[in-house]
């Protein structure tokens, strides 16, 4: 799963049912990163925090139970390893570009 930024910065969540991998593409070096910023806040190594909400917001499955119970699964995963904020509820995901 990831969020994808877009040339006009529009934000979307692809790739919904990979519940294995999440991060943020761009699809160039110089997309508005501003309604990104809106969700997020910038980590290190080209990561950022993602509120949970907000990505759930950007699920086309997000009244889903069965995909609200996965992503939660998920969550529960990469706490363990730092990618996961209980006390925040944000999600942390690797920054990259893609052509």
């Amino acid at each position: 799963m990831y969020i994808l930024i877009d040339q006009n910065g529009s934000l979307s969540l692809q790739d919904v049912e990979n519940m294995k991998a999440f991060s943020v593409r761009a699809q160039s070096e110089d997309v508005d990163r501003s309604k990104l910023l809106a969700i997020a806040q910038p980590a290190e190594d080209e990561h950022y925090w993602i509120a949970v909400d907000a990505v759930i917001n950007l699920s086309e499955r997000s009244t889903d139970p069965i995909w609200l119970e996965e992503f939660s699964q998920m969550l529960k995963k990469v706490e363990p390893y730092g990618y996961y904020d209980t006390n925040t509820q944000k999600v942390k995901a690797h920054f990259e570009y893609v052509n």
